[in-house]
């Protein structure tokens, strides 16, 4: 286990490689420069590279001759809906809009037009400015027949938004972004790719990335890079290298199924190296990874993580920990994290054991807040590899058919949580030592105690909670509205929390905690 995350740093360094070699260049033949506030078509069935493109019946035929130009504010690339057109296209990277007038590429109505990459890449820009690329289905080969692209490549942009593609059939990533600043990536579906559906880093010779916003995406079925041997692939949604992110309202279902290693693997929807990354109102459900292999857990924050956020997810039915926080040991400092009102059900199934799982790194890790989560789980509520300073663990409700904490975490604070274990469980567990009643540990340690007074709790939380896994949702736009994970009238959690200091925020369900007011219990806010 303390191998498990070692090699995700040498991955991302022979990612960057990889996909140096591969992504097209930027073409030599003379370019056209685009007075701006110009239609330009392309038409695979009766267009001609000899025509202007300026109308569909002088339309160009092919992908490359629409990348000789270059560009301006308000101009429009437009693919003919509902045909199939072959290669790849590579901007300039002189290419570039204004907010108020980006350049847009996109099919020419709503039906999407079909870019088929073949082997390689689909759509490639590199150090564009203010693009717009929406309505549009993307296809490679296979990631097992041929293909070693990556859907859509950003490098170095800023200001791209990508919005309603659908991409798969990549060897890489659906969408993959390196060193770029002010990305959007809305309403993508990426599927049946090989490293990931979205992956975002930066560094290693360029910028880190910056200022990214993904949501409304769904990422599934992104089962494995069949020629990674060395690291994890099919992830979700994975971001690193980031300053200042935000990931909502995006699902991650059935990735990392077909991970061609063993050892550490993937994950739904995680960020590492990040500076100020929230991750809210997502669900990764169903997650896999190889047999034999760790991690296909719902949501991570990895290896140098700082100032972060994971709040307001639904994790579900997947092979690791619903929320795995981890260090590996030559990633930067992880710290001031935090993790509050998220739901962890069933998960942990093949490895981890536990709806949240801390992975120590032996190295740099320290202070994170888990607050208000609902975890309910067949062996463990939290496990640790390792003691690790600073983590205040407060106002959880863990349902574990086990040990409800599991592992070392001696320098832990434990304060006004509810454990509902079996009989001759234990609340707390670390080898020799065991503490099988809040009494037991509150009198050896002073966790769960106030003044000498026993504030966690114990019994049934009265949680609704469905009969099967499958009823919960999928689609996070019910989240809110759904009936699961409320408390029932009579509960012993109402109003038994303790107050976080500088978090007013809302609940679970979005209503509102009252200043001043003791919070209860887990995720909702029971009146």
């Amino acid at each position: 286990m303390r191998l498990a995350f070692v090699a995700l740093l040498p991955f991302a360094l022979a990612s960057f490689a990889v996909l140096a070699e591969d992504t097209p260049p930027v073409p030599h033949e003379p370019r056209l420069k685009s007075p701006g506030r110009t239609v330009y078509h392309v038409d695979a069935q009766r267009g001609d590279d000899a025509r202007d493109g300026t109308a569909p019946e002088r339309a160009w035929k092919t992908l490359a001759r629409a990348g000789r130009v270059a560009y301006a504010p308000g101009d429009k690339l437009l693919l003919a809906s509902g045909q199939t057109h072959a290669g790849t296209l590579t901007l300039p990277a002189d290419v570039a809009g204004t907010a108020e007038a980006p350049v847009v590429i996109a099919s020419s109505d709503e039906a999407h037009a079909v870019l088929d990459a073949g082997t390689g890449s689909g759509i490639y820009l590199e150090g564009c400015a203010h693009v717009r690329i929406e309505r549009l289905t993307l296809k490679g080969c296979g990631r097992k027949d041929g293909n070693d692209g990556s859907g859509i490549e950003l490098l170095s942009t800023r200001h791209v938004h990508v919005d309603r593609v659908d991409v798969s059939g990549f060897r890489l990533r659906g969408i993959h972004g390196r060193g770029d600043a002010h990305s959007r990536l809305t309403r993508v579906r990426a599927h049946d790719n090989g490293a990931a559906g979205i992956g975002i880093s930066g560094g290693y010779g360029q910028p880190r990335t910056s200022h990214l916003y993904i949501g409304h995406c769904v990422a599934f079925n992104n089962p494995g890079d069949p020629k990674n041997l060395t690291n994890h692939s099919g992830n979700g949604i994975v971001v690193g290298q980031l300053d200042d992110g935000l990931i909502e309202y995006c699902e991650a279902y059935n990735n990392g199924w077909d991970m061609p290693r063993k050892g550490n693997g993937p994950v739904g929807i995680w960020g590492w190296e990040c500076t100020r990354l929230v991750i809210q109102h997502c669900v990764s459900h169903d997650n896999k990874t190889s047999k034999g292999s760790w991690d296909g857990g719902g949501f991570d924050f990895d290896g140098g993580m700082k100032d972060s956020v994971l709040q307001y997810n639904l994790s579900y039915n997947n092979h690791g920990a619903g929320y795995l926080l981890c260090q590996y040991p030559e990633a930067s400092e992880w710290k001031n994290n935090v993790c509050r009102y998220n739901i962890s059900i069933h998960d942990g199934l093949t490895n981890h054991f536990s709806g949240i799982h801390f992975w120590d790194g032996q190295k740099d890790i320290s202070n994170a807040a888990i607050h208000n989560n609902l975890i309910v789980n067949a062996k463990h509520a939290v496990s640790s590899t390792g003691d690790i300073a600073g983590l205040v663990f407060a106002n959880n409700i863990f349902v574990s058919g086990e040990d409800a904490v599991s592992g070392p975490l001696l320098k832990a604070r434990f304060e006004r949580n509810f454990y509902a274990l079996p009989e001759g469980r234990h609340v707390f567990r670390h080898a020799k030592t065991a503490y099988r009643t809040l009494a037991d540990w509150a009198q050896a340690t002073g966790q769960e105690s106030e003044a000498g007074r026993i504030v966690g709790l114990t019994g049934t939380p009265g949680v609704h909670l469905p009969e099967k896994v499958s009823d919960w949702p999928a689609d996070p736009e019910r989240l809110k509205a759904m009936p699961f994970g409320r408390l029932q009238p009579g509960s012993p959690c109402k109003a038994q929390g303790k107050l976080i200091p500088g978090f007013t925020g809302t609940d679970f369900f979005g209503q509102a905690l009252k200043p001043g007011q003791a919070p209860s219990l887990g995720v909702h806010e029971a009146e």
